[in-house]
C-alpha cells in the first residue's frame, strides 16, 4: 500500500465521521462528498476491511484507500528537472512556489506523469507520487515512487529516519558554528543540526550567514521555525522571519540540494545531489557590493 494512502489514526483524534476524517488526512480526496462515494465503491478499509463512510473513528485504527478506485488526476504539464529515474523511483527538482500535492491542479505530483516514464513493473503504480513533501516555497529535491514497491520501502525509510537530507539557506544576522536545535513543533519531537558555511556583510542586516541544514524529522517547516528560533530565519521569509528582511521577487532562500537513501529493490545507498541556485551567489555578491559602497 502506498504510504500516502496509508494512515494510522493518533491517539486522542476526535469521535469523527470516516468520510470526514478520511477527506481531512488524504490529498487524493478534495472533499467529503468524493470520500463518502469511493467508500460506497468499496475504496475505503478500516483494519483491512471494506468500511461505510458513516463509521466512526477509533484512535489506533488504520485506514487505507484502494488506488484502483481512485480518480485518476489530471496531468500537470509543466517541465520539472529530472536528476535521477530508474523503473522503480526517481528525484526531480521542485520549484518553489509549487506545491507538492493537495487538492489544486498545479502540484508537483501532477507534474511527475508529465516528466517520467511510465513503470513497466508489475507492480507500477497508477501514477507516480512524491514520498515525502517539501514546503511549498522551498525548492529542490523531491523523491517519487513508480512503483508499490518503491512506495513502500521509501516510506518505511522516512518512518525510520534512514533518508538524510541536505539543505542550504541564507540567514539572517551572523550565525557562527554549528550546533543542533531540538525545538518541538506543533508538540511533536523534532531534531536539525545546522552549520555555518559562510558570512556576508549585508546593509539590511548587517551580515548574511551561509548555513548547512540536516533535518532528522521531518515536521511543517521545521528548518524555517528552528532557523528563527536561533534568531536567525530564512531571508525572505515573511512568516517566521523579520519585517524588512524580503528581497522583491527573489523567495525564499531554502533549497533541499541533496537526499540520500536505500535503493528499494537492492538495498544499494543512492545519493543525489545539485548545486545552489544561482540566486544565492547572486544575493551574496550584491549585498557585499552594497554594504562596502556605503562604508
Amino acid at each position: 500500500m502506498d504510504p500516502a494512502h496509508r494512515h494510522r489514526v493518533p491517539g486522542g483524534a476526535p469521535r469523527t465521521r470516516l468520510d470526514r476524517y478520511a477527506a481531512s488526512v488524504f490529498d487524493a480526496l478534495a472533499s467529503i462528498k468524493q470520500a463518502t462515494k469511493l467508500a460506497k465503491r468499496g475504496g475505503v478499509r478500516v483494519n483491512g476491511e471494506p468500511a461505510e463512510s458513516s463509521r466512526f473513528v477509533q484512535p489506533g485504527d488504520v485506514i487505507e484507500l484502494v488506488e484502483a478506485a481512485l480518480p485518476r488526476p489530471r496531468v500537470y504539464e509543466r517541465a520539472l528537472a529530472v536528476v535521477f529515474e530508474d523503473d522503480d523511483h526517481a528525484v526531480i527538482v521542485k520549484p518553489p512556489g509549487l506545491r507538492t500535492s493537495g487538492n489544486a491542479h498545479r502540484t508537483a505530483e501532477h507534474a511527475l506523469a508529465h516528466n517520467l516514464a511510465p513503470s513497466p513493473a508489475a507492480d507500477a503504480l497508477a501514477w507516480p507520487r512524491p514520498v515525502h513533501r517539501l514546503d511549498a516555497r522551498t525548492g529542490g529535491l523531491l523523491l517519487a515512487a513508480k512503483t508499490a514497491t518503491a512506495a513502500v520501502s521509501l516510506g518505511r525509510q522516512f518512518e525510520r529516519r534512514e533518508v538524510h537530507k541536505t539543505y542550504r539557506a541564507l540567514a539572517v544576522g551572523r550565525l557562527e558554528g554549528e550546533g543542533e536545535v531540538d525545538v518541538p513543533v506543533d508538540g511533536r519531537d523534532a531534531h536539525t543540526t545546522y552549520r555555518a558555511l559562510e558570512h556576508t556583510r549585508s546593509l539590511h542586516s548587517g551580515w548574511l550567514t551561509t548555513v548547512e541544514l540536516h533535518p532528522a524529522t521531518g515536521r511543517t517547516h521545521q528548518l524555517r521555525r528552528h532557523l528563527a528560533h536561533l534568531g536567525h530565519p530564512v531571508l525572505g521569509d515573511g512568516r517566521y522571519g523579520l519585517e524588512g528582511q524580503i528581497l522583491r521577487g527573489a523567495g525564499l532562500f531554502l533549497w533541499a540540494l541533496q537526499v540520500c537513501w536505500q535503493d528499494p529493490r537492492t538495498g544499494e545507498g543512492r545519493r543525489a545531489a545539485i548545486e545552489e541556485p544561482p540566486k544565492f551567489a547572486a544575493t551574496r555578491r550584491r549585498e557585499q557590493r552594497r554594504w562596502e559602497r556605503r562604508r
